[in-house]
């Protein structure tokens, strides 16, 4: 991309986004999702999920809801986290912050996604994906998968889920709960953020984010990043957005060339970046702090 200035084409430069807020008091912040005017994020270390006002960026109520939550997503009204020691999904209602319903599934579920009417779990131990109706709040259906499943995402038509230790990624189809494998070649593909225009799963071990045709299920780039790349995002930029736990950086990639924008340091741990209000948020999953990045 180039700019065009007095008749002159000049090269683009990436402006680096800018840390509009540190949110302490956090216990390995992870996951996080939008209800309304309210950002929610637990905390792997305490159990506590967090309701944070973006308007003054400051913790407004808290509620300790189970052991080891990391993903959480908000679906059918409510939001659902995962309770990882005690292999549950739990049901809560944001308004009130109280869990509504516990859902047993598979051994350690790792993360969470919602979408077509349910509520979907990856079961790490378990080597299992947990289909939950949103009507019912009972799981309709368990998916067997070659692998420990980790992240786990809705998007492009389908539920895809990332493979620990494992050369594939998963992809269901929602409509018949079938599972085809998709090659990817890494040794461990750890996380996946779905879009229409691409699936980018991250190769952890490799330090590197492979871009997925989902038409095609097809590798189209491989894109070197930092070290020990994780959860990322499509940021409000338009940019994919990965967060490098290993070396406490976060990495932007232009999804149309493939191509890595900038690379942004931080400090600790960044493991899990989502895009709400305008801006990505990004917890230390070896800290306390949640920090807002705005482009």
């Amino acid at each position: 991309m180039r700019l065009l200035l007095a008749g002159l084409l000049l090269p683009f430069v990436a402006i680096a986004p800018t840390i509009t807020a540190k949110i302490d008091g956090l216990d390995k912040p992870c996951g996080s999702a939008v209800v309304g005017k309210y950002l929610y994020v637990d905390s792997y270390g305490s159990g506590v999920l967090h309701r944070i006002d973006p308007a003054t960026n400051r913790v407004v109520k808290k509620v300790k809801i189970g052991s080891g939550p990391c993903g959480v997503v908000a679906g059918a009204g409510a939001l659902w986290a995962e309770d990882y020691y005690q292999n549950a999904i739990l049901r809560i209602n944001p308004a009130t912050m109280k869990v509504t319903n516990r859902i047993f599934v598979g051994k350690k579920p790792w993360d969470v996604a919602f979408g077509f009417g349910s509520a979907w779990a990856s079961n790490a131990q378990s080597f299992s994906i947990s289909r939950i109706s949103a009507k019912t709040r009972k799981v309709v259906k368990t998916i067997p998968v070659n692998g420990s499943p980790t992240c786990i995402r809705q998007g492009a038509g389908s539920i895809w889920v990332g493979l620990q230790n494992s050369d594939n990624i998963a992809r269901i189809d929602p409509g018949t709960n079938k599972l085809t494998l998709i090659p990817v070649g890494h040794g461990s593909e750890l996380c996946v953020d779905a879009h229409a225009d691409g699936v980018w799963v991250s190769d952890d071990t490799a330090g590197s984010v492979t871009h997925i045709d989902p038409a095609t299920n097809k590798v189209v780039a491989t894109v070197k990043v930092g070290n020990g790349p994780s959860d990322g995002t499509r940021g409000p930029d338009g940019l994919e957005w990965i967060p490098n736990i290993g070396d406490g950086t976060i990495t932007r990639i232009d999804p149309t060339s493939d191509t890595v924008v900038d690379t942004i340091p931080l400090v600790g741990k960044p493991f899990v970046a989502r895009t709400a209000f305008g801006s990505v948020w990004v917890g230390d999953f070896g800290g306390t702090q949640l920090w807002r990045l705005t482009p």
